[in-house]
C-alpha cells in the first residue's frame, strides 16, 4: 500500500498540480465523467476564460478514492475534484479541503443539495449533480392484476395491494423486488420509507443517535411486508428481472432510464415518487457528486472558477442528458423544455428535491453497515423489527463514540 501511495503521489504530480502552460494558468481536474461527455463542457469554459487551460484526468470509482487520499498525503493534490458524497465527509474532517462558505454563499437559491458540501455549519464545495431512488413500476402486470396503470402508487397502502396482486399473478412474477446481500444498496432501498414516515438516523448537531424509534420500526415492518409480497436478491438481479417484465414494483435509480430502451423496448412502464405513509412525505435518498478544491491547491481561483461553470443548469444537464443516472443539482424551471419531454427524468429531478442526503460523520461508513446488517437480518427472519432497530442503534451510537468521531472538527487552517 505504501509503494502504491507513492507510485499514485508522483502520478498526481506528473498529472499537473498547477502551474502554467504556455502562458495560461493550469486548472487541474480530476473527475468521473467520460471523457467525450466532459470534454465539450471544458471547451466552452476554456473560450469563456481564455486565460485558463484545463487539464482533466478521469477517475475510476473502484480506485478514485485511493488516488485521492494520496494526492491529499502527499500535497500534490488537483486543482478540482469531484468527490463523490460519501466520500466528503472524510476529507472534510480531515481539513483537507478549502473552504468555499463566503464565496458560495450568493448559490444558496440557485443549488439544491448544500448539505452534502457543507459541515458544522461552512461550505466545503458545490453540489454539481445528484442522484436519488424513484419507483418504477409495471404497467403491463398493474393491468393484468386489474390495478389503474395509469399512474404510480401515491401511498403505501395503494404500493402494497398493488404488489398483492401482481404477486399473486404468479408464473414466476413478483409484486416487489426488495434488496440483500449487497453493501451500500440496502440501505438506498430501505432508507426512503423510514425518512418518508418520520425516521432519521442522528441528530441534527450529530451528537445523538436517534435511529431507534417507532417511525424505523414501523417502515422496517412495511419493508419486510413488501420483500414478503415478492423477492429479495442483488440490485442487478432485481433490475434485470423488471427489465424482463417479472417483477411490478422496484425501487431503483435513473440508470434503468438509459437501460431499459437498449435491453427491453417493449416494456411498458411508469415512474413515480417514493410512495409514502398516509401522514408522511415522498422522500428518498439523496446521493450525488460535490466539486471541491483543497487547501493547499496550486490554482484556488481557477478552481472556483471552473467549479461554477460546471454547476451552471446549462453544463450539469449535458451530463444529466447524456448519462442519464443522475441529475443536475442546480435548480432547473419547472417548464423546462428538456425535463418537459422527458417527464420519467423529471420524476427523479423532483424526487431529488425532496431527497435527504446521508450525514456527513467520518464514521458514516460504519453507520450505514449497522443498518443495512440490522435489515438484512430482519429479513432473513434472525431479528424482529423492534430488535433489529436497537441494534443498529446501537452500533451507530459505537461508531458515534470512537476515538475517530470525537476528534472529527476540522484541523486549523481548514476554514
Amino acid at each position: 500500500m505504501r509503494r502504491w501511495i507513492a507510485i499514485a503521489a508522483l502520478a498526481a504530480c506528473a498529472a499537473g498540480c498547477g502551474g502554467k502552460s504556455g502562458g495560461k494558468q493550469q486548472v487541474v481536474f480530476w473527475q468521473f465523467w467520460p471523457t467525450a461527455t466532459v470534454t465539450p463542457i471544458v471547451e466552452r469554459f476554456e473560450k469563456e476564460n481564455p486565460d485558463l487551460d484545463v487539464v482533466v484526468e478521469q477517475l475510476t470509482w473502484q480506485a478514485g478514492q485511493e488516488k485521492i487520499a494520496a494526492a491529499v498525503a502527499s500535497g500534490k493534490v488537483p486543482d478540482l475534484v469531484a468527490l463523490g458524497s460519501t466520500w466528503f465527509p472524510a476529507f472534510a474532517h480531515q481539513g483537507a479541503l478549502a473552504d468555499w462558505t463566503d464565496s458560495s454563499a450568493t448559490l444558496q437559491d440557485s443549488l439544491r443539495l448544500w448539505p452534502m458540501a457543507s459541515m458544522d455549519g461552512r461550505v466545503y464545495g458545490l453540489p454539481w449533480l445528484g442522484g436519488t431512488r424513484a419507483l418504477f413500476y409495471n404497467k403491463e402486470l398493474f393491468a393484468r392484476a386489474g390495478i389503474d396503470s395509469s399512474k404510480g402508487p401515491e401511498t403505501w397502502t395503494e404500493l402494497f395491494a398493488a404488489c398483492q396482486k401482481v404477486n399473486a399473478l404468479g408464473g414466476g412474477v413478483s409484486g416487489y423486488g426488495a434488496n440483500a446481500g449487497e453493501r451500500y444498496v440496502l440501505f438506498k432501498k430501505f432508507m426512503p420509507y423510514a425518512w418518508s414516515n418520520g425516521g432519521t438516523i442522528l441528530s441534527d448537531d450529530m451528537k445523538r443517535v436517534t435511529f431507534d424509534s417507532p417511525a424505523n420500526v414501523v417502515a422496517l415492518r412495511f419493508y419486510l411486508a413488501l420483500a414478503a409480497a415478492g423477492r429479495t436478491d442483488q440490485q442487478a438481479a432485481i433490475d434485470l428481472a423488471f427489465k424482463q417484465g417479472k417483477i411490478g414494483c422496484v425501487l431503483s435509480g435513473a440508470w434503468l432510464l438509459k437501460q431499459i430502451p437498449k435491453d427491453a423496448p417493449e416494456l411498458r412502464y411508469g415512474v413515480c415518487l417514493v410512495p409514502r405513509p398516509d401522514t408522511g412525505r415522498h422522500l428518498s435518498f439523496a446521493g450525488g457528486e460535490i466539486l471541491s478544491t483543497f487547501a493547499k491547491s496550486a490554482n484556488p481561483t481557477g478552481a472556483w472558477r471552473l467549479a461554477r461553470f460546471l454547476t451552471r443548469a446549462d453544463n450539469a444537464l449535458v451530463i444529466a442528458r447524456e448519462q442519464k443516472s443522475v441529475q443536475p443539482a442546480a435548480v432547473m424551471p419547472a417548464d423546462d423544455a428538456y425535463f418537459l419531454s422527458h417527464p420519467e427524468e423529471r420524476v427523479f429531478l423532483d424526487q431529488l428535491a425532496s431527497a435527504v442526503p446521508t450525514p456527513n460523520h467520518p464514521e458514516w461508513g460504519r453507520m450505514e453497515a449497522a443498518i443495512e446488517t440490522a435489515v438484512e437480518e430482519a429479513l432473513y427472519k434472525r431479528l424482529t423489527p423492534e430488535k433489529a432497530v436497537a441494534q443498529a442503534a446501537h452500533e451507530i451510537q459505537a461508531a458515534l463514540a470512537s476515538p475517530q468521531a470525537s476528534s472529527s472538527s476540522p484541523r486549523p487552517g481548514a476554514r
